[in-house]
């Protein structure tokens, strides 16, 4: 399934698991954990760390998630969560600061479960690599489409995410960046693609095709072209984009721009 288990989880989870629990792990594992500890991640402010603290934290991120969605971002105040939850407003400000930093809790619960979509709903085949970068990129288009695409509310939300919880969105980027690098290193180990820097190469494909994963592009996808014509207009962009790992002769992404584009 691409990467090492035990070097892609490490780097997801940090070293707080015992050696044989990385190695033992898939990206499909890792992608349902990190839906876990985006939720319950932390505690309180003033340290706790129990286990009646993570699962006070996890009700507000998964009610405020709620509310997001149904009501909109603008429109939910913190007041709200806490009469949702019935509890007063000091008692989610023990556990956020503001509401831009429930944002945040928030948005890494969504990008969380947007990857754990696309190794486990249904779980990844074994496949080759090409087969495995088709179904990624399929599964990450047609989840945003799904569930961003046609909502305002949902809009407002990933807005209000980029300006407060860039660097949520950037990790989202990156791990998703991973997950291809590690595909790609893959399919060269077995002779499918030609020795390339498989980083770069990930780096490129993302961005050749963030026409099908941003969801603001994707809603304007939507506008654009009819139903049906949107994978139509995806599987010709895909051969496009597995062409050039299959040839294997690109520059390099400067490192200057790697830092400045995420």
């Amino acid at each position: 399934r691409g990467r090492d288990s035990k070097t892609s989880n490490a780097c997801y989870f940090g070293a707080n698991g015992n050696e044989r629990d990385l190695e033992d792990m898939t990206e499909a594992d890792g992608a349902l954990m990190r839906v876990d500890a985006a939720v319950a991640e932390g505690g309180s402010r003033d340290g706790s760390t129990s286990s009646s603290s993570q699962e006070t934290r996890k009700r507000i991120v998964e009610t405020a998630s709620e509310l997001f969605h149904v009501y909109g971002y603008q429109k939910t105040t913190v007041a709200d969560i806490a009469r949702e939850l019935g509890m007063s407003p000091a008692n989610v400000y023990r556990f956020f600061a503001s509401k831009a930093e429930l944002t945040k809790a928030v948005a890494a619960v969504i990008t969380a479960r947007m990857r754990e979509a696309v190794w486990n709903d249904p779980p990844m085949p074994e496949a080759d690599g090409t087969s495995t970068l088709r179904e990624m990129v399929r599964r990450q288009f047609h989840y945003t489409r799904q569930h961003y695409a046609g909502n305002r509310k949902i809009h407002d939300l990933l807005e209000a995410a980029m300006e407060e919880a860039w660097d949520v969105i950037i990790r989202h980027k990156e791990e998703l960046r991973r997950d291809y690098a590690g595909v790609i290193r893959a399919a060269i180990e077995r002779g499918e693609f030609p020795e390339q820097d498989a980083d770069n190469s990930a780096l490129l494909f993302q961005h050749s095709l963030v026409m099908f994963f941003h969801p603001a592009l994707v809603a304007e996808n939507c506008r654009c072209l009819p139903d049906g014509l949107q994978d139509r207009m995806l599987e010709p962009m895909l051969d496009y984009a597995i062409a050039a790992l299959r040839e294997g002769h690109f520059g390099c992404v400067p490192d200057e721009v790697r830092e400045t584009i995420g």
